[in-house]
């Protein structure tokens, strides 16, 4: 005889085990969720709108994948960071688009003003900070790398693609906020600048900035050269202003030579940028093969002279000395060293000067550049007021040696002074009256002219 069985007590049990079917079939979605990629997601969709150009269809297919592989990997500290970067970029673009906007607002506000006779000042400045330190101060935040290991190949497809795109929307959003205040005010260059920020924020001298990122109607030859310009004169990152010079050549079917776009590139920075002129000049360099020394030394002359003409008499320096160094056997070793000296002298390092500078003196390397060194060594002594024995010998040898040069204006110009201290007026004016005769072309001739002029009044007048 079979047991009575309660009603309600079957039913109860049939619901038990449908919950715990249904909790095994849950744990075997997540499972299979952990493991295998999106299955519903319109990976090709996505792709497909992407190739139409079509960047509003394709971000709403984008941001839908992307939810999907949000609840997926929710838990996962790779996936986290790039939302967290992913946010950032949004914040940052936010931003830049908010004050640009007010300064529309503020110009078009302005212009109004002096329509209807309103005591407005035109020449307000703009309130809105440089592109460059928006990127100053993001860099350490988008620096840190994304690990997103974990995902499959089709996931890590979409991701990049899906955050190239995001990044697009953002740059167009700056251009057009950006072309804005163009408009309202005409005097406003600054577009591109902004428009840079995203896609800098996401380089390195390893990684080359992503053009793609860019609003499509900006990646146009003229456009590229642009951004070019803004990369070097605003940014200071000369690789990245190669990069997009080379796409804008690629675009037009042009031969491109790096080196001599950063030939070009230093001589159009040296005065404003003299480091970004450096970086220029040592691109060059990179580009020209090892063997053509004399290619690669003439460039390196090139950096010594930037640094000389900057007033970075230290940094001049230090790559004289490296040529020195590195090309010793070389025949312009004797010209490195004596800028070496040179630009030693004009950093006013007198002690570090005299160290060396009787070596160099008897360098046969340095025979074409003796009479140069000989001078800068008695200007080093004379400074140091307490050579007067030395100094004199060096004056006598170099006036003898050199006599006809106009080097040495400098010198007959210091004995008249002695000369004028030590009360023979009458020797100081031979002796400038002899130095404008003989160099008056100096700048230590017309000096000697004043001071003649005021000794014979003086005298006249006793």
């Amino acid at each position: 005889m079979m047991p009575k069985v309660n009603k309600s007590g079957t039913e109860s049990l049939f619901i038990l085990l449908y919950i715990i079917s249904g909790c095994i079939c849950l744990l075997n979605v997540r499972a299979r969720a952990r493991n295998n990629p999106v299955e519903d997601a319109n990976f090709a969709g996505f792709y497909t709108a992407l190739e139409s150009k079509e960047d509003s269809e394709s971000i709403t297919i984008g941001e839908e994948i992307f939810g999907c592989l949000e609840r997926k990997y929710r838990a996962d500290t790779g996936f986290g960071a790039l939302k967290s970067k992913l946010a950032a970029a949004e914040f940052l673009a936010g931003r830049m688009v908010s004050q640009l906007r007010k300064a529309t607002s503020k110009q078009i506000f302005a212009v109004a003003g002096e329509l209807f006779e309103a005591k407005e000042k035109k020449d307000n400045p703009l309130a809105i900070a440089p592109a460059k330190s928006f990127y100053e101060t993001s860099v350490k935040i988008f620096s840190k790398p994304v690990k997103i290991g974990v995902f499959g190949s089709e996931e890590k497809k979409f991701l990049t693609k899906f955050y190239d795109l995001k990044l697009r929307v953002l740059t167009s959003s700056i251009a057009r906020a950006g072309q804005a205040l163009a408009i309202a005010e005409p005097d406003f260059k600054g577009t591109h600048n902004y428009v840079l920020v995203l896609p800098l924020l996401h380089t390195s001298e390893q990684r080359p900035v992503n053009i793609d990122v860019l609003p499509k109607w900006m990646r146009q030859p003229q456009q590229l050269d642009v951004f070019s310009d803004s990369c070097l004169l605003h940014y200071g990152l000369s690789f990245h202003a190669q990069v997009f010079a080379r796409e804008s050549a690629k675009l037009q079917q042009k031969e491109f030579s790096q080196e001599e776009f950063y030939r070009t590139a230093a001589i159009k920075c040296a005065k404003q940028f003299p480091r970004v002129a450096v970086d220029c000049l040592q691109g060059a360099i990179d580009s020209i093969a090892v063997e053509k020394i004399d290619k690669r030394i003439d460039l390196q002359f090139e950096i010594v002279r930037t640094w000389l003409d900057s007033g970075n008499f230290t940094l001049a320096a230090g790559e004289a000395k490296k040529i020195s160094e590195a090309f010793g056997q070389h025949q312009q070793a004797g010209k490195a060293i004596w800028l070496y000296y040179y630009a030693l002298s004009r950093a006013n390092n007198i002690e570090s000067l005299l160290v060396g500078i009787d070596s160099a003196l008897e360098d046969p390397r340095c025979s074409a550049y003796r009479a140069k060194l000989m001078y800068i060594k008695w200007w080093a002594l004379r400074r140091q007021r307490s050579q007067i024995a030395r100094v004199a010998a060096l004056e006598h040898k170099l006036l003898k040696e050199f006599g006809n040069d106009p080097m040495v204006a400098p010198i007959l110009l210091s004995r008249a002074s002695d000369l004028l201290a030590a009360q023979d007026y009458s020797g100081a004016i031979e002796l400038l009256d002899q130095l404008q005769e003989k160099f008056p072309t100096t700048n230590a001739a017309r000096q000697a002219k004043k001071m003649a002029q005021r000794l014979k009044a003086a005298k006249g007048s006793k």
